[in-house]
């Protein structure tokens, strides 16, 4: 598109003849840049994006889009905007043709539960057409997947994905909306069908100050319902209830709660998957899905109600289910046919680690034995209470590295260790070797025993002295269960 017609109606142009160069890309990224690009000169709390105008120009950028035309180091047409971060959003929106109009965006936000709603909601709604995912993990347009910068991407990266998704004939794209996200106005513009809310517990507080402040930023996804849209809540949380919809909208209401739109009743949590009733229209069906804890029924649920509002059946849902996965790394169950259950999770945090182990407990194992460790170079303030909490669910500690990075693992792992309060002996162990940490839990483990291996999840590498070296929690567990006699 020409440069005038793009930006028609957004900022000034200060050079009025640059209005007819051809824009065919936007990027906050210097090094993204490229013949016709619009360079995004973000001022940042560590970055100023004015001191990357000279690289972005020689890699072929045409325009800088500025709130401050006075830092322009260059001779390059300046288009001077108030706001740059909500004005990227409307230029990338226009430019890469409105593609959140062409796809149903489902949009999902909430503390925990994101990234497996995304892989849920993508699986269950295949029938029906192919879902775009945009998230923690990575982004996929459909064809391709690129790893993840962040759990919600720059609006120019947002609408470029989206307008890759709707090219590449996706019917739905499954976003991951943070709070950050919401803030940075990321998703400025956005058309949602689908707004969900997965939960609301402390976190990012060190960003908003409070809870409610943290509440009222998840609120703002709900702003972007369009006509005939649907919130998906869950109704048991008391945050939920609290959520304002738009008089354009309909609210579909998930959980327990008699109330609940769509009701679920457990019927088991077992170590290698769970089963549950689900009530919804006045239809009753009974679901098993190879995921653990309670908290996976609840996200599982709320990407059911997507699937049903868009018309599939719930008959049809029971007999495909069969070929539901869990997420890379995200209670992901490796079952080769042993006796006991195996679970990589990616908990790396004090808050995260207390919801994979209470998942685990309800499923009520024999043993409960948990490999972990604490990463190198990060808030050493948490390791103590990594320690705590393992030691308060744990039948068997064995404590190992994460990513050490830069710092000796013995001394991570004695931090880690003022928290446990047990003594070393036959259920507490440590050995920085991550992969004899791993082996030595499953050598020890037997029939109806629970193995939880925390802190790398999906992660193929393990940094030791700024080395990355080849380490996947999933493949060298897999290994050793198959020389244990697994049958897979």
């Amino acid at each position: 598109m020409k440069l005038a017609e793009l930006t028609t109606g957004i900022g000034t142009l200060l050079e009025p003849e640059s209005g007819e160069l051809e824009i065919t890309s936007i990027t906050h990224d210097s090094s993204r840049a490229q013949h016709g690009s619009i360079f995004v000169a973000l001022e940042g709390q560590e970055t100023d994006g004015h001191e990357y105008i000279g690289a972005a120009s020689q890699l072929g950028a045409v325009c800088v889009m500025t709130s401050n035309a006075k830092k322009v180091p260059c001779c390059i047409p300046i288009l001077e905007v108030e706001d740059p971060r909500k004005a990227m959003a409307e230029v990338a929106r226009r430019l890469y043709g409105y593609p959140d109009e062409q796809l149903k965006v489902i949009g999902v936000t909430g503390t925990n539960g994101k990234t497996t709603f995304t892989y849920l909601v993508s699986a269950l709604l295949q029938s029906h057409g192919m879902a775009g995912r945009i998230g923690t993990l990575s982004y996929f347009n459909g064809l391709s997947e690129e790893k993840a910068s962040r759990t919600t991407p720059e609006s120019c990266d947002m609408f470029r994905l989206l307008g890759e998704m709707a090219a590449n004939g996706c019917h739905y794209a499954a976003l991951e909306i943070s709070s950050h996200g919401l803030m940075y106005n990321r998703v400025r513009g956005m058309n949602l069908r689908y707004a969900v809310f997965s939960n609301l517990s402390r976190d990012h507080l060190d960003f908003h100050g409070d809870m409610e402040s943290y509440f009222l930023a998840k609120q703002k996804q709900f702003e972007l319902l369009v006509e005939g849209g649907s919130a998906v809540v869950n109704w048991d949380d008391p945050y939920g209830r609290r959520i304002q919809i738009p008089s354009r909208a309909g609210l579909i209401r998930f959980g327990q709660d008699k109330e609940a739109d769509l009701r679920f009743e457990v019927v088991s949590l077992g170590i290698k998957g769970s089963e549950f009733d689900v009530f919804w229209k006045g239809k009753t069906a009974r679901l098993s899905i190879p995921l653990i804890g309670k908290h996976n029924i609840y996200n599982y649920t709320s990407a059911l109600a997507i699937a049903l509002s868009e018309g599939i059946s719930l008959q049809s849902i029971v007999e495909n289910n069969k070929d539901l996965t869990a997420v890379p790394g995200r209670m992901e169950m490796l079952d080769l046919g042993q006796e006991y259950g195996v679970l990589v999770d990616f908990a790396h945090s004090p808050d995260a680690l207390a919801k994979v182990l209470e998942a685990c407990s309800e499923v009520k194992p024999q043993k409960l034995i948990v490999v972990f460790g604490a990463g190198g170079n990060r808030d050493k303030s948490k390791r103590v209470e990594m320690g705590r909490i393992v030691d308060q669910f744990a039948d068997v500690i064995l404590l190992t590295s994460d990513n050490p990075r830069n710092e000796n693992p013995e001394d991570i792992m004695d931090m880690v260790q003022e928290g446990i309060q047990r003594p070393m002996g036959d259920n507490f162990f440590r050995n920085w070797d991550r992969k004899e940490a791993i082996k030595c839990a499953l050598e020890m483990a037997g029939k109806g025993d629970m193995i939880l291996i925390a802190g790398k999840g999906h992660e193929t590498t393990q940094e030791i002295n700024g080395v990355h070296h080849p380490f996947n929690d999933r493949i060298i567990a897999s290994e050793i269960i198959r020389k244990r006699g697994g049958t897979v």
